[in-house]
């Protein structure tokens, strides 16, 4: 069991400053360790790559949200709303021993791999492989244990130290009822670069893999498919989306090689097909000659409503950023009666923003502009469906909204920007003092939101759609350079300092504004454990009963349990329970769960929720 001291977080309701149909409802200010960069609340969560959400994982009517962490190692850690103006931090994965930080894990998610009804959190780390945690089917107690339930690794899964995952995703690809876990890892080195779909053999639980094992139901190795179009660069992405919207869906692959597309068919239960590219047109480099990406991922949706899907994928211009495809999406779709094996130039259709209007200064300057994670909604609630698609500061959110007719005609969709970023975060200030006149110059922050998470979603239950928006390139501190005239010397004095920035916002949440009763003005509060308090028993010393005070933030399950010198158990007082919110007490009467009377020595009690825990010491004297 992990012990985590934390700090108290607030969030604010801020005005975002863009959009009318928006506004930042949430933003995660983290803490710094004193004399550094790092996060010391959750060690790293100032740099978030991704998230997920999920509606009710464990089935107490609370929506949570996963995030990824690179520092210590690597984690992830779920929160969960606890009502319409609070999150609450209820689980972070145990520390992991080798193969995290720096670039992994990149992209939690909430699925159920193993088909049981209980869905895990899963994420990747470098040399670990896949890690599974399973919540443990106890409604409410937001518990996915303290080791992982299973692990896909080495041997024969993710080979190769070192590699990572942009893009994973959970579904039932073939139609036999069952979950496949479809993962395009980027390896080490070619010869690791692979494309799995994977599934489980059994069942495992909380902290307990059983007699489980995996399945592996597809793997495409780049080294063996060079001659198939899809070798050559590495992999990104395996998109399961019902391009055709009849039988099985079919996967798309996409590999960093001049924005490759391969469509993969699934005709039966097990069977997954790729065209030989030799033989027609079984791959598109969409970008060639440029050697561009959907550096995270795609994502299907079916904008228009007529049964077939469509696949939309940010363009990642990478080093040149002056190809015809820059600033745009790239949006895959099907005609009925096309071959869904085959794909060319009139599958893909450049969703162009190059016009996209920078509402701070009334330029056009997207076309230069990479672009990262994706979302769709209907955030103005006017019924057109839009696709989001992040990026860097003054477009950290674009949104296309389409106006009906055919998708494939650009003049039916229109392009805003709808965040701009927040424009008083600073990474500079320089500030000269000519004779007592002051001007300041301010370096505006470049932070872009990565892995946005936005599928109509309501994360707090509240009517007004959300976007859940991790980041990254945060900085922690603003220079500040004051320029004071000397006229001694006839030239200005130069100092240097360094002030922590004031708005480290690791996490946003922007809110639709537009619902029939109005605008919602909220402040949000992170709950996190240290807002839980377990006092020192009283009497103590004792003999032969003591009383136990603790106070909880917000109505949880808890479990408060009686240890010896040893960590045996010796008696459970409260049993994942639910308890209110506020002050309670409970008395141990000195016996043991078997009603003996307990020998005098030192014994220590927790107050346990999720798979947190607050200790304290007593002594019982007889």
């Amino acid at each position: 069991m992990r012990y985590l001291g934390i700090a108290i977080l607030m969030l604010f309701a801020i005005s975002s400053g863009s959009a009318q149909a928006v506004k930042i409802s949430t933003a995660y200010n983290y803490p710094l360790l004193p004399g550094t960069s790092a996060d010391s609340v959750l060690n790293g969560t100032g740099s978030i790559r991704g998230c997920s959400f999920d509606d009710d994982v464990d089935g107490d009517g609370k929506a949570e949200i996963v995030v990824s962490n690179y520092l210590d190692l690597g984690h992830a850690h779920v929160f969960e709303v606890v009502g319409n103006d609070s999150i609450a931090l209820v689980w972070t994965s145990p520390r992991l021993t080798s193969g995290g930080g720096g670039s992994t894990p990149r992209n939690p998610i909430f699925g159920d791999l193993d088909n049981d009804g209980l869905k895990e959190v899963i994420f990747q780390s470098a040399s670990n492989g896949i890690l599974i945690f399973e919540w443990d089917g106890v409604t409410g107690s937001d518990n996915y244990g303290t080791l992982p339930s299973q692990v896909i690794g080495a041997p024969g899964f993710l080979t190769g130290a070192g590699g990572n995952c942009e893009y994973m995703e959970v579904s039932d690809v073939d139609g036999d009822g069952v979950n496949e876990l479809t993962v395009a890892y980027n390896g080490s080195s070619n010869a690791d670069d692979n494309y799995y779909v994977i599934s489980a053999i059994g069942d495992w639980a909380t902290n307990d893999a059983g007699f489980s094992s995996f399945n592996v139901e597809y793997i495409g190795r780049r080294t063996d498919l060079d001659g198939w179009g899809i070798g050559g660069g590495s992999p990104y992405a395996m998109i399961a989306a019902n391009l055709d919207g009849a039988g099985n869906p079919e996967i798309l692959i996409h590999n960093w090689n001049a924005f490759n597309l391969v469509p993969m068919t699934v005709p039966a239960a097990d069977t997954y097909q790729i065209s030989d590219s030799t033989g027609g047109n079984g791959n598109l480099q969409v970008s060639a000659p440029n050697d561009y990406v959907a550096l995270f991922g795609g994502m299907a949706f079916d904008v228009d409503k007529d049964g077939r899907d469509e696949v939309y994928l940010p363009v990642y211009v990478g080093a040149d950023p002056t190809g015809a495809i820059a600033g745009s999406v790239q949006m895959v779709s099907y005609d009925a009666g096309q071959s869904l094996s085959q794909i060319d130039a009139s599958n893909v259709t450049s969703l162009d923003l190059t016009g996209v209007v920078n509402a701070l200064d009334n330029t056009k300057t997207f076309g230069t502009t990479t672009t990262f994670g994706y979302g769709y909604g209907d955030i103005d609630a006017d019924g057109k469906p839009n696709i989001y698609i992040s990026t860097s500061y003054p477009y950290n959110v674009v949104d296309l909204e389409f106006q009906g007719g055919d998708k494939k005609n650009l003049a039916n969709w229109t392009a805003e920007v709808l965040y701009p970023g927040e424009t008083t975060i600073y990474t500079a200030l320089t500030i000269t003092d000519s004779l007592g006149t002051i001007d300041t110059a301010k370096t505006v922050q470049t932070a872009f939101a990565s892995k946005m998470y936005a599928k109509y979603t309501d994360f707090d239950k509240d009517g007004y759609e959300d976007l859940i928006l991790p980041y990254q390139a945060l900085n922690d501190s603003v220079t500040i350079t004051t320029l004071t005239w000397n006229s001694g010397s006839s030239q200005y004095d130069t100092l240097v300092t360094k002030e922590a920035n004031p708005k480290r916002w690791g996490l946003r949440v922007l809110e639709s504004t537009t619902l029939a009763t109005g605008v919602e003005d909220k402040d949000l509060t992170v709950i996190m454990p240290d807002d839980y308090r377990l006092e020192q028993n009283y009497p103590n010393p004792f003999n032969p009963s003591t009383t136990i005070s603790f106070f909880l933030p917000v109505k949880n399950q808890i479990s408060v349990k009686i240890y010896d010198m040893l960590g045996k158990e010796i008696r459970t007082l409260i049993d994942n329970q639910d308890y209110p919110a506020g002050a309670s007490r409970i008395t141990w009467d000195g016996r043991n769960n078997a009603g003996q009377p307990a020998s005098s020595g030192t014994y220590f009690y927790s107050l346990i929720y999720g798979n947190f825990k607050l200790t304290q010491k007593m002594m019982l004297l007889k």
